[in-house]
């Protein structure tokens, strides 16, 4: 063998192993990019994990550094631009799913199960806007804590700060005092208890256990408070009775009964209340002798266009462009949810398309869980899913009618919740993908970025919902799961986190840093709830609009905190200020 072609084998050798070193995914900072030459970037986002953590089903980084470049400013900007579009669109789908399934879904299922509205906000409704990210904290028990604790805090901050005020805002309303005070101080208590066992990074099992035990105590106290107040309604009631008078004539007992029951209100009269017998009473006025299927297509054709009608004829052309904007979204959307709603015809039952969803929804949580193509029993599960899709739309197609739905009907109260669950998750999935992607053009840091654009990402699902729960006159539930959902994140999302990776310790020692505005997110949010606290006692409970601009007031000192303390203006607490003009930790 020549010593030439042992060279050149040399040479190619050589050359392999450093494509291969430098296209493999190495550790580090995705916010070190700035600090690599334009021409660089890219390579960096190709062989950088911490690039790719937050990229679900489109990785927004590599199209605007690889796909695009930096080395033509305009078309950067541009794409920039297309990102925010892409964001804006993603808000649409959100407000659509929370204005027409989640939230008449959620009214139903509270009526069903007899509680009332606060009970329903700290627990259905904050199991639902939680369990994504609950889920999500436990798949991946060893990510950056720093991201975490800013993530769940900031979240926190938000959701009291900016989503409970705009509940008060948009409909102020009496607050049921016992409510929210306990709701409060258990808040407090689990900010207190987190800012203690993490003071020096080390976060020990117990620590832990004590974290998620104060839910469990949480939730008990919970329903022992309802099951109290449902024995007062009924004695009020019986004592009511027995003087001779109406029950739902006396202001105690109505007041009383607003706090322990749901009372299912139309969407253009959101102080009344609807009678949800009269479309049961319709059934029977209204029978008449006609086709199991009348107008079977024709009304599969109403229910899904997804214009409204009357909204159109009276809306003015930005609303009308705003609605054709829509169109895709929405029409997905009836696609994939049934409608469950006690104030819509047939309560939204809707033949044809309800056999779909049968079939649609399950078939679309296959497949943006990506399980569509793994088996069970050997078999694909998409197979199985079909098979028993098709079963129940046959039993379907045989068993209910068009003009009235069947008592099975309520079932799809159940698929209505979870299907809304399911696209709010998947798309706040693209919304914190892409608010990382913007965050990391404007370089922001990993603490402020937990705190501001995680935060809100992660909360975008509250936002629509509570806001769209308080404008339907359901301001009970909302301002309930302002507090219950980020209390509840913070007690299960970390204290399990901190559980699972205390147990991969000897010594069942979690390491646990909150970076640099960590303590200070703490601060701020027990100053936040104990400013909500002494607000309301102030007003004998009644929530105001002016509590809830002094909310908003409280956030937006809590972010120019932050944005200053981001740009080394001020010391956060915690922080040392060398005379280099260093922060250090």
């Amino acid at each position: 063998m020549s010593p030439n072609f042992t060279l050149s084998v040399d040479l190619l050798d050589r050359a392999v192993r450093h494509i291969s070193y430098v296209s493999r995914p190495i550790p580090g900072d995705c916010s070190d990019i700035h600090a690599q030459p334009i021409a660089e970037r890219c390579a960096f986002v190709r062989r950088t994990e911490s690039c790719r953590e937050d990229v679900y089903y489109f990785d927004y980084t590599h199209f605007l550094y690889c796909t695009v470049g930096e080395r033509d400013a305009v078309a950067f900007r541009a794409a920039l631009a297309l990102l925010v579009i892409g964001l804006l669109a993603c808000f649409t789908v959100l407000a659509t799913t929370a204005d027409q399934f989640f939230c008449p879904v959620l009214a139903v299922i509270s009526k069903t199960l007899r509680i009332s509205e606060s009970v329903a906000g700290v627990t259905i409704l904050a199991f639902g806007n939680g369990s994504p990210d609950l889920f999500t904290a436990i798949s991946n028990p060893y990510h950056d804590t720093e991201l975490m604790f800013g993530e769940l805090l900031g979240a926190g901050m938000f959701v009291v700060g900016v989503v409970a005020a705009s509940v008060l805002i948009i409909r102020p309303f009496h607050i049921h005092p016992p409510g929210v005070v306990r709701d409060v101080l258990f808040f407090i208590f689990a900010v207190v208890w987190v800012s203690f066992s993490a003071y020096d990074q080390r976060f020990k099992l117990s620590d832990a256990i004590v974290l998620v035990s104060v839910y469990v105590v949480y939730l008990v106290v919970v329903l022992i408070e309802f099951f109290l107040l449902k024995q007062k309604l009924h004695e009020v009631e019986s004592r009511v009775s027995l003087h001779g008078d109406v029950p739902s004539e006396d202001p105690y007992y109505k007041e009383l009964r607003k706090e322990a029951e749901v009372i299912i209100r139309p969407r253009s009269a959101a102080d009344g209340e609807l009678d949800i017998s009269r479309n049961r009473v319709s059934v029977f006025l209204n029978r008449q002798f006609v086709s199991r299927n009348h107008e079977l297509f024709r009304d599969f054709l109403v229910h899904l266009n997804p214009i409204d009608l009357e909204d159109w004829a009276n809306s003015g052309w930005f609303g009308r462009l705003t609605s054709i904007f829509m169109v895709p979204s929405r029409l997905l959307l009836k696609l994939i949810i049934p409608v469950v709603d006690y104030t819509m015809e047939r309560h939204g039952w809707c033949k044809l398309l309800n056999m779909l969803h049968c079939l649609l929804l399950p078939l679309f949580a296959l497949i943006v869980n990506e399980v569509l193509f793994q088996t069970l029993f050997k078999i694909p599960i998409w197979v199985l899913t079909l098979a028993t899709s098709t079963t129940a739309m046959l039993v379907i197609f045989c068993t209910s009618r068009t003009d009235r739905p069947p008592v099975y009907h309520l079932a799809y109260a159940a698929l209505a919740f979870a299907g809304s669950i399911q696209v709010i998750y998947v798309v706040a999935q693209e919304v914190v993908s892409l608010l990382v992607t913007i965050g990391l053009v404007l370089n922001l840091s990993k603490s402020m970025l937990g705190l501001s654009v995680l935060a809100w990402g992660n909360s975008i699902g509250d936002l629509f919902s509570n806001i769209t729960l308080a404008k339907r006159g359901y301001g009970r539930m909302a301002f309930a799961a302002s507090f219950g959902g980020p209390f509840f994140n913070l007690c299960l999302g970390l204290g399990i986190t901190m559980i699972l990776k205390a147990l991969r310790d000897k010594q069942h020692i979690a390491f646990s840093r909150e970076g640099a505005m960590g303590e200070n997110c703490e601060a701020f949010l027990v100053q936040l709830l104990a400013t909500v606290l002494l607000a309301l006692l102030l007003t004998s409970f009644q929530g105001r609009r002016s509590v809830g601009i002094i909310m908003v007031t409280i956030y937006a000192v809590f972010l120019v905190f932050c944005l200053l303390g981001e740009l080394q203006v001020v010391h956060p607490y915690g922080t040392d200020h060398h005379n280099e003009g260093e922060f250090v930790n």
